[in-house]
């Protein structure tokens, strides 16, 4: 017959093997449901469907040490008995087990029971969307107790070469910038509207915010869910998007302002396409880009809402 200790091993076995099957199953949906991209970049799936394998396997050994405890196989549970003269098995407390394997079931039931959804205009609003994509290459440019400039970098004449080029004294750049100096090039040289593309959406916009002074009056389309704040005018928007760099949980909302009439007329988390050209005005004690809207049109979010950073930005051919 079973002892007390063992039925007690065997129940902990079986609660740690349905847990860990529970998270490998949860990922195997958001698998087939086309939603783990919601939750985790492109370049992580990977590691993140492996992971499920793992979790298959660990759930599989613990059912099967369970199994041998059922079965009252010799040696079966004696893992807590490692010869150091204290004891490892599970707690008896009640409570104890309830808050530990609590912490496990909670998350795993929000997986299951919530709808997946979208991120939006109520976690921008608490993480804060950032309109000036610049000042993150200037901050990684200076030390941390060094004010930020607002302006494009000014490169000290000892660091460059005198230009050759006149674009080069029109787009300055230092080691942090020299990427966003050449992209800039091209986004001033070409005759059609500056697209804001998806798989360059963050740099597109650092560079624009870089070099602002010199694309003012120039045609930018950018789309993105509608984003509001109380301070903003009636007549403001934004156009956001999330950008993930691993997982929702490091995602930060990017957007650009846009100034139309008829701007109230759509909904905070509504998708739009905008097509205007950028200037610039103040908002927050900062000077920002922002768009003089002269075409809007609504538009179904696309599969792929997030944007993520550019790993192959400076190194096109």
């Amino acid at each position: 017959m079973m002892s007390e200790g063992s039925r007690s091993r065997l129940l902990h076995h079986l609660l740690r093997g349905l847990l860990l099957a529970g998270f490998a199953m949860l990922i195997l949906h958001l698998v087939r449901s086309g939603d783990l991209g919601l939750y985790i970049a492109p370049r992580m799936a990977g590691y993140v469907k492996l992971s499920a394998l793992g979790l298959y396997a660990a759930a599989v050994y613990q059912l099967y040490a369970a199994l041998q405890l059922w079965l009252g196989r010799r040696g079966a549970g004696s893992a807590y008995d490692c010869g150091c003269g204290h004891d490892h098995a599970p707690s008896a407390s009640l409570w104890k087990n309830a808050l530990l394997y609590g912490l496990f079931v909670f998350p795993l039931a929000l997986g299951f029971l919530l709808p997946d959804t979208i991120m939006g205009s109520t976690l921008a609003a608490k993480k804060g969307v950032s309109f000036a994509g610049a000042h993150n290459v200037e901050r990684a440019a200076q030390p941390a107790a060094t004010p930020q400039p607002t302006a494009a970098p000014e490169v000290p004449e000892q660091d460059i070469a005198a230009p050759q080029d006149p674009l080069d004294a029109k787009f300055p750049a230092d080691v942090y910038t020299e990427t966003y100096a050449a992209h800039a090039k091209k986004l001033y040289l070409q005759e059609q509207a500056i697209a804001v593309p998806e798989q360059q959406f963050i740099e597109t916009l650092t560079t624009l915010d870089l070099y602002r002074q010199h694309f003012v009056g120039k045609t930018v389309v950018v789309s993105g869910f509608v984003y509001r704040e109380p301070a903003m005018p009636k007549d403001w928007l934004a156009v956001s998007r999330f950008a993930m760099n691993c997982c929702s949980a490091d995602s930060l909302p990017y957007g650009i302002m846009l100034r139309a009439d008829e701007a109230g007329s759509y909904d905070a988390d509504s998708w739009i396409e905008v097509s205007g050209r950028l200037g610039l005005d103040e908002y927050g004690g900062n000077e920002i880009m922002i768009l003089e809207a002269t075409r809007i049109a609504p538009i179904a979010a696309p599969e792929s809402p997030y944007v993520y950073p550019d790993y192959e930005f400076g190194f096109e051919p």
